[in-house]
């Protein structure tokens, strides 16, 4: 801890008794808060990340001037529900932060991982030793996210897919737009990713410019699974149930219920589409 010495000194002249006090005292002026306050300058802090600015400032302040420089070390807890991690969320300039002498605030930076950090709010509390300062304010709690600026252009491209549900994965899909409508996406390619000559007709994805869920019809993309060997299976089709788009990712999260016109309504599969 650092020691703060009140020196009184006594000399005993012969006309009298003389006392001094050490003048680099400081005394406590900020409302019985204890000799030195050290607190966070601001005790919550939201970094929305983007990939072009991830960087943000961490600021500690006390409450009086030193003549020498002090260092305090940063004590880090990750949130439980949501635990921003560092090393994989974000990084640190310093674990320590230093009070330059003459000066009331120290500074260290904290950068985020634009290729790691997820969308969703991930958090960290930091503190300051308890050993390393007479009194210290609150913790700081840390909130971080990223968030993509969204154009239409990120919807379409070539994809691939995946499905642990519905037993598949395949390549070849074209994401492209409806010429009157962005936000109206055709996906072209998925029966001959599965092997089937199809019948023409695409899957329809259309995309909510505010949250980015997805909805769309039902879309008979087969007419027959002879391909597959099947006779007497009738069509086969796709109808939208729920979905969203992560714009920073570009990757289309998607549950279909699938449907085989003579074996009936085959259930809800999710699939993920990915650029």
């Amino acid at each position: 801890m650092k020691k703060y010495i009140l020196l009184f000194c006594s000399v005993v002249f012969i006309f009298g008794l003389t006392s001094c006090v050490d003048e680099s005292m400081d005394f406590d002026t900020n409302g019985g808060k204890g000799l030195d306050f050290v607190h966070f300058v601001r005790n919550t802090q939201t970094l929305s990340a983007k990939k072009d600015a991830y960087i943000t400032t961490i600021t500690v302040g006390k409450t009086h001037k030193s003549t020498q420089a002090q260092t305090y070390t940063l004590s880090i807890i990750p949130d439980i529900a949501s635990p921003a991690i560092e090393g994989t969320h974000y990084t640190l300039s310093s674990n320590t932060i230093t009070i330059p002498a003459g000066e009331y605030t120290g500074s260290i930076t904290l950068t985020a991982d634009v290729n790691n950090l997820p969308t969703d709010i991930v958090s960290v509390t930091f503190t300051i030793n308890s050993d390393e300062a007479i009194d210290w304010g609150k913790s700081m709690k840390m909130n971080m996210h990223l968030v993509c600026d969204f154009d239409a252009s990120l919807l379409i491209g070539d994809y691939s897919y995946e499905s642990d549900d519905w037993d598949e994965a395949g390549t070849g899909l074209t994401f492209e737009a409806d010429p009157d409508d962005p936000l109206k996406i055709f996906v072209t390619g998925y029966p001959q990713s599965e092997g089937l000559t199809g019948n023409g007709n695409r899957i329809e994805l259309n995309i909510n410019p505010v949250n980015f869920s997805i909805t769309g019809p039902k879309v008979i993309i087969a007419d027959d699974l002879l391909d597959w060997g099947l006779e007497g299976t009738g069509s086969y089709a796709f109808q939208v149930v729920s979905g969203s788009f992560d714009v920073c990712k570009r990757i289309y999260y998607v549950t279909f219920n699938i449907t085989l016109s003579s074996w009936g309504n085959q259930g809800n599969y999710e699939f993920i589409f990915r650029p």
